[in-house]
């Protein structure tokens, strides 16, 4: 989901994740997505039928360092807490087995497929004309492709949006003005494209450029997405949803110096465009799902909106808001199950908090590790030689999907060992609590780690900060501490996260 992509204007139409969809139809999910069972309703508790698993996804090791095959972790001692071996995990099934993945109920994707509607183009007078002619907004279009569009596509080995989305946008005015504003949002904002004269961008200079530029594009994308029941073409439902996918961007990366102005102007702003309810309620229309199927854009938005969910989840602390239908989940890739996966344990964490779910996430998160570990093993690891004063691992891998993928399985691990629900009262002793710690430090040290190895991948940041956010308190020792306020400092250098908090948290 490099980027400050927020100024205070922009918040007119911020998403407020928490209205409309705590109520109605809107409303989260109850119940864990089940891909085996495509019949099976959101408000059935799903299980998941499978041999339960003795062996931990991540081989244990003899103590918390990294053991130089990152990630690698000692398995959670929540056995040693209540007596429980692997064996009295409840006979639940996960669809997540070591199989290559099902194929999707209806086929694989077929882009090429005419609409089974009528075609309803938009009229000459909506669309932009190619090439354009605006030094500007050509500008804005290539700095989406080359510097914005690797965020979206984390996790998507076809590069939709910065293969297709530029191509689909010149037909469709508000993708194209949904590009716009994102990319003049964040454009302004770096500094190292500011100069006395205006920003300067790939040898232009652009001097009218300002983040109130980003607030006019959103607007003309508004009545597209107000009206998107209305919308009869294949083709242009499936940028609506893109559009709203690449608006919601705006609002992921914010200020905190600018959060107190914000609640003191909230009593009289504007009514917010909840961009959340947007993409949830048209993922959910008919059309939309029987296209979900067909056309591989809209799988590609749907997880990357799987994705922000899990941003604001970590950084605002509450469960993800957004349906996590479990027909969407047949035939994704290993990658997009993780990210689900991830999901379902923050809607643990801050919503169900149950032992049960907790059995089950458990158990699904040995399964998809350990599929992840079998295809994307680092090709360099060097466990941080401490007597050099080396505090974090080097740890590579070969894209940025591996990079999310893999942290992503490390977050996920994280939260069920430090939120364990069989460890509490006077079951657990403190050391088994110290071991936990030494293991989640350990994870923090690795996010760190691979986020600081591979710098052309911008968000790995981002889920290191999650960790840090999340359990920075469990760092004790000056010198590692040091090393995270280094990190959050290039976090601040980079303009990639709002980092008032984590340097509080380290001073």
């Amino acid at each position: 989901m490099n980027q400050t992509w927020v100024n205070s204007e922009i918040r007119d139409f911020n998403t407020n994740p928490q209205s409309p969809l705590e109520g109605g139809a809107g409303a989260s999910s109850t119940a864990p997505a089940n891909f085996n069972d495509p019949t099976s309703t959101r408000e059935t508790q799903t299980t998941y039928n499978e041999t339960p698993r003795n062996n931990p996804a991540f081989p244990v090791a003899s103590t918390s360092q990294s053991a130089g095959n990152s990630p690698s972790y000692p398995s959670s001692p929540w056995q040693q807490a209540t007596g429980r071996s692997p064996t009295d995990l409840p006979s639940n099934s996960s669809a997540y087995t070591v199989t290559h993945d099902a194929s999707s109920p209806y086929g694989p994707p077929q882009d090429h497929v005419p609409s089974p509607r009528s075609h309803q183009p938009y009229s000459s007078g909506e669309s932009t004309k190619f090439p354009l002619e605006d030094p500007q907004e050509a500008c804005l279009l290539r700095y989406f492709v080359e510097e914005l569009s690797h965020w979206l596509d984390l996790c998507d080995e076809r590069r939709h949006f910065q293969l297709v989305v530029p191509l689909r946008a010149r037909h469709h005015p508000p993708l194209l003005y949904a590009i716009f504003a994102l990319s003049a949002r964040h454009l302004s904002r770096l500094p190292k494209y500011k100069t006395p004269q205006g920003i300067l961008y790939q040898g232009q200079l652009l001097p009218k450029l300002t983040p109130h530029d980003a607030v006019e594009y959103t607007l003309k994308c508004i009545p597209a997405l107000r009206d998107f029941h209305l919308i009869q073409d294949d083709e242009k439902l499936e940028s609506i949803i893109a559009t709203a996918v690449i608006l919601r961007q705006l609002e992921e990366i914010d200020d905190e110096e600018d959060q107190e102005q914000e609640r003191n102007q909230r009593r009289n702003a504007k009514p917010q465009v909840n961009f959340l309810a947007i993409i949830d309620a048209v993922l959910r229309s008919p059309p939309s799902r029987t296209l979900f199927g067909r056309r591989s854009l809209i799988q590609a938005a749907y997880w990357m909106a799987v994705r922000q969910e899990l941003y604001h989840s970590f950084t605002k602390r509450h469960p993800p808001k957004m349906i996590l239908d479990p027909e969407y989940g047949h035939g994704a890739s290993k990658a997009n199950k993780i990210v689900l996966h991830t999901a379902q344990v923050a809607k643990w964490r801050w919503a169900d908090g149950s032992e049960q779910e907790w059995l089950r996430l458990q158990k699904q998160g040995e399964v998809l590790e350990e599929e992840a570990l079998k295809e994307y093993q680092p090709f360099y690891v060097r466990p941080a030689d401490r007597s050099n004063g080396e505090i974090f691992p080097i740890i590579w891998y070969s894209s940025a999907l591996e990079v999310t993928t893999m942290q992503l399985s490390i977050i996920a691990k994280m939260v069920l060992m430090a939120e364990n629900p069989f460890l509490g009262g006077n079951s657990s002793t403190r050391a088994q609590w110290r071991e936990i710690e030494n293991q989640v430090r350990q994870m923090i040290l690795d996010l760190c780690g691979i986020s600081l190895c591979h710098p052309g991948c911008p968000p790995a940041l981002v889920h290191a900060a999650f960790g840090m956010e999340l359990y920075g308190d469990f760092f004790t020792d000056r010198y590692e501490r040091r090393a995270l306020r280094g990190v959050v400092d290039k976090f601040r250098d980079a303009r990639a996260w709002p980092v008032q908090n984590l340097s509080k948290m380290f001073e």
